[in-house]
Formats: structure tokens, sequence, C-alpha cells
């Protein structure tokens, strides 16, 4: 019967291809939403959360129920974590507003940009894209889109007004990318070394403290032990899960968006069912004869069963192998498109995660085998006597 089923299919080769075609469109649906959103979600992570990975503990203040505000974190605190064991680097992050003033003699832009910190060293989160990062108190970056917009390039000199309005003069040493921070994207931002930055901005203290491991200390060792330093009053994050947090807030999440698109996957899958099982009913009615010969010559209702069941594996497979091709191209394609169009999406290369793979063969399958169980339990009832008949009553 093995023998038998799959001479068959190599004898109707085109009848495989397109009893094939409506899975294979229903698994490439959804492999094409998985590889567009994943690769969105990879995008999104690794641009807005600015290599957040590049840290292990993300320590914040936390806000007053009241007022809604924190107080930022002070110099002590920096100092108490710096000198904890399992701490390799610790530093703060100031941020606040330094406006900048344009070519004209204005203030760029309606609101005053944005004025951040830029560490040294490997907890540096800020992604400089020309130049390089302020090493000297009187060296600044400038986001890009500012730096456009204004006619600034990497070597000119800036003025920027401190928290008393009082103006300083610095070289533009680097631009960087803003990623998906939405606040520095509206106002633009101006980079300063950690010492400037508190000087322009006039903050007291800092917005966060990051935290890089000593080698073999884990980020939740590092946690715990900075958490139970410190105690109440400060939330402590691992850098993962800091990551997350920071995609999620800034709307980077597309959860919202896999669940849409795999709606519609979801339809076409159970589209491709009632195709696959009237196609499977439609062989079988034209497969009598051949059924009842087989019956004839010894085959048992199982082995007829199994039979059918097995060509419809064979079909799920190579549909499961076909729609993911196809999704693919479709995630890939969609991606170029929303780029090529200008849509806030990262610029990434498509991403076929291990779970999409495992999913398409698996929905594939399981579809088309579940689609082609009550057609094969039709075949078993085919009698012998059959084989006789000169027409077959359809």
């Amino acid at each position: 019967m093995l023998k038998t089923t799959l001479a068959g299919l190599r004898a109707h080769k085109l009848r495989l291809l397109l009893t094939s075609l409506a899975i294979a469109l229903g698994v490439g649906f959804i492999v094409g939403t998985f590889v567009l959103t994943d690769t969105m979600q990879a995008g999104f992570t690794q641009k807005f959360a600015a290599a957040a990975d590049r840290i292990d503990a993300a320590v914040l203040p936390v806000s007053d129920e009241k007022t809604g505000t924190a107080e930022p974190l002070s110099d002590t605190v920096l100092r108490k974590i710096r000198a904890l064991d399992g701490v390799r680097d610790a530093q703060g992050l100031v941020r606040g507003t330094a406006a900048l003033i344009g070519k004209d003699g204005k203030a760029a832009g309606d609101f005053p940009t944005g004025g951040i910190s830029v560490p040294e060293g490997s907890l540096n989160r800020v992604s400089i894209t020309s130049g390089s990062a302020p090493k000297t108190p009187t060296e600044a970056v400038l986001d890009e889109n500012t730096a456009k917009t204004r006619d600034f390039k990497v070597g000119d000199t800036v003025t920027v007004l401190d928290s008393r309005n009082a103006g300083h003069r610095f070289t533009l040493v680097g631009l960087f990318d803003t990623g998906l921070d939405q606040q520095l994207a509206y106002t633009g931002g101006v980079g300063f070394t950690t010492g400037t930055a508190r000087t322009m901005t006039g903050e007291k203290g800092y917005q966060e403290i990051d935290v890089a491991a000593a080698e073999g200390v884990s980020q939740e060792t590092v946690r715990d032990s900075v958490a139970a330093a410190l105690g109440a009053g400060y939330q402590v994050k691992t850098g993962e899960r800091y990551a997350d947090d920071l995609v999620k807030v800034n709307g980077a999440d597309n959860g919202f968006i896999t669940v849409g698109l795999l709606l519609f996957g979801l339809v076409a899958m159970f589209v491709a069912a009632l195709v696959i099982y009237n196609t499977f009913n439609i062989l079988i009615a034209q497969r009598t004869r051949e059924m009842a010969l087989l019956r004839c010559i010894g085959a048992t209702r199982g082995q007829v069963f199994g039979s059918i069941v097995l060509e419809s594996a064979v079909v799920g497979l190579v549909s499961s192998v076909l729609g993911l091709l196809l999704g693919y191209g479709l995630g890939a394609g969609a991606l170029a498109v929303l780029i090529s169009v200008g849509a806030p999406v990262p610029s990434a290369t498509a991403a076929l995660a291990p779970r999409t793979i495992v999913l398409a063969l698996l929905v594939g399958l399981v579809v088309t085998v579940g689609a082609a169980l009550l057609p094969a339990r039709s075949a078993t009832k085919v009698a012998p006597i059959a084989a006789l008949r000169s027409q077959i009553d359809e």
C-alpha cells in the first residue's frame, strides 16, 4: 500500500501541486505574518532600546503616588552601586532641556531641544551615526534630523542655552540616531559629556543608572545585589527586562499587529481546510474503481484509510514547505514596501525564526491531514464489487 500510494503521487504530480496550492497560501500568510512582525520587533528592540542589551541592570527612581514625579538618583546612589562586588561599571544618565540656537540666531524648533548625557565606555547606549561621541566639556553631538533641518554638520560650532538661558558654544563632533524615542524625535536632542549635561540642563541627579556586571556575573545576580544594597524606593530591572519595557512604553510593541494579521491567516487556513476537504472528496469519488480494485486484491479498510491519510500527509508536507518559502517572500516583500513608502519601521533583514518553521510545518500537516480524515473514512466504505461496474455513478 505504501508503494502504491507513493506511485500514485508520482503519477499525478499536477494533481498534487494543485491540491497543495490552497494550503500553501494559508501557511504562507501565517509565515509571512511572523516574518514581518518578528523582523519589525527585532528592529524596534535594537533601534529604540538604544543598545539596552549592553547593560545588565537598570536602576530607576520610583514616582510619588500623589504628585506622579520622581526624585532624581543622587551621586551617593551611584557611588554605592559602583562599590558593590560583581559590578564592573555604573553610569548615571542625565536628561533635561538644552535649547539649541539655529544659524538664524533663534531657538531651533517650537520647543527646546532635549539635553542628554553620553556616557563613555561600554554603557554608552547613544547610537552615534557620524563622527564620534563627546569626550571633552566643549564637545557636543546633535541628532541627525535636527542637524539636517538646521543645516549643521560635523565640525561646525553650535550654540546651546543652559538652564539659565546663558549661551555656550560647542564643537559638533558627531551625529546620533534618536531611534524611536518619541520625545527626542519631536524636540530634537543635544548630547554632552555627563558633567556638561548636568551643567547645561540644571539637573541635580540622574534619571537612570545603568549597571554593567563583572565577568561571570548574571543579570539576575547583579540586579538582586543592587536591589539589596539600595533598599526600598528604587526600581531595579535586568537589562533584558528593561529593554522590553522600553519598546512597549514607546509604542513599538507589535503584538496587536501580529494578532490582527494572524486572524487573516487563520481565516485563510480555514478556507484552505474546506478546499482540501472538498478536493479529497472529489478525488476519492474519481478513484472509486481504484479503491475497489485494491479491496479486490486484498487491501483492508485500514490500509485504504491509511493510504489516503499518507497521501494527505505528503500533500501537507509539500504544501507547508511551499508555504514556508512563499511566506518568507511575502514577509520580506511587505517589509520592503513599508520601508519604501516611508513607514516608521526599522530597516532590517527579514527574520525566519525556528518557531516559525516548526509552526508552518505543523499547521500545514495538521490542517491537511485533519481535512482529509472524513474523505478517507468514506473511502473505506467502497465495496470491492464497485470494481466490476462499467460506469461509476457520480
